[in-house]
């Protein structure tokens, strides 16, 4: 029996230093802190970039009330303004994307009717442009899983897909094309279906992963827009993780943040780590922790050469505190 368990605990330290972090061939990341949102905590709500200013709007506060109000956020003066009001429903969940400094987002959860009502899956689709802060009224998305779906942008095209309909998780994959207002069904994901996930994007490549269906996933994946087509990379080195955020800086890809979702065993689950993936070796690196940061549903974005995540909520509370880096 001794002989058995020492094997199978052989076994289990194998397969987890198979799946640990490389040896980063880079520094720990130093943080920097900034400014908070004016009116408290946010989480799960949509931040984006355009014209040189980040923005935050949707998402809930420590009320746990879905919110509409849209800042700006000056990142020479490291100030939040207000800005014109989301004209649609209040929501959570989601997702916004920039093409030619324009801002659509959409989608998401009204948390006020219910997780199995149809209605609660929001279509509305929406376009906000900074330079007039007028926003108007898109071509509805055209299918029904519209809660923690992911996004990413080619050229003039807004992809989106995955994500949770109220009854299960999906896989489908759909592009918007902002010239014509219409929407395109894709292939379905080679990929598993699910929820909460990550997709970022640097100049050349597109890479998704990580989520929750029923269990928690860490696998990693590189799409192909040419032929519609993914190929599976190496995996995150966790046991999986929901609700984190993905960006590239200098066409460098990160993963940060999330939960491990485990019903009620959730406690001290949530993460606060930065992950770097090589495109070049496939292989994940360490590159620190954000102070005090433990934390999911938060939100990421790049400016002039610096990376920013922040808000967000723990097991306590929602969290109001924004911080940056740069390489």
């Amino acid at each position: 029996m001794n002989k058995i368990i020492a094997c199978f605990l052989f076994c289990l330290f194998i397969l987890s230093a198979c799946n640990s972090p490389a040896d980063s061939p880079y520094t720990e990341i130093t943080f920097i802190k900034k400014s908070a949102l004016p009116d408290g905590g946010r989480c799960s709500g949509v931040a984006f970039v355009a014209n040189n200013k980040a923005y935050y709007t949707l998402g809930r506060n420590n009320e746990k009330q879905a919110q509409k109000n849209t800042y700006e956020y000056d990142p020479l003066l490291d100030k939040w303004i207000e800005k014109a009001e989301f004209p649609g429903i209040a929501r959570v969940n989601a997702f916004a994307a920039v093409v030619n400094n324009i801002a659509y987002l959409g989608l998401g959860f009204n948390q006020l009717t219910g997780v199995y009502v149809n209605d609660s899956n929001l279509k509305d689709f929406w376009a906000y442009n900074p330079a007039d802060n007028q926003w108007t009224r898109k071509a509805d998305f055209p299918h029904v899983t519209t809660n923690k779906c992911i996004s990413f942008v080619i050229d003039d095209e807004i992809y989106v897909g995955f994500g949770f309909n109220g009854f299960g998780f999906d896989n489908d994959m759909w592009k918007y094309d902002t010239q014509t207002d219409k929407w395109l069904k894709l292939k379905k994901s080679t990929a598993l279906n699910r929820a909460g996930a990550v997709a970022c994007k640097n100049d050349k490549n597109i890479y998704f992963g990580s989520g929750y269906r029923t269990y928690n996933m860490n696998d990693w994946w590189e799409y192909f827009p040419e032929t519609d087509s993914w190929e599976k990379r190496k995996s995150m080195p966790d046991n999986g993780r929901i609700n984190a955020v993905s960006f590239s800086l200098n066409n460098r890809i990160f993963v940060a943040t999330g939960h491990h979702f485990g019903g009620d065993m959730t406690t001290g689950r949530y993460k606060s780590d930065v992950l770097e993936y090589d495109t070049t070796k496939d292989v994940w690196y360490f590159r620190g922790n954000i102070p005090n940061g433990e934390r999911e549903n938060a939100v990421s974005f790049v400016l002039n050469g610096k990376a920013y995540i922040g808000f967000g909520e723990n097991e306590k509370e929602v969290l109001n505190d924004l911080w940056s880096f740069e390489l």
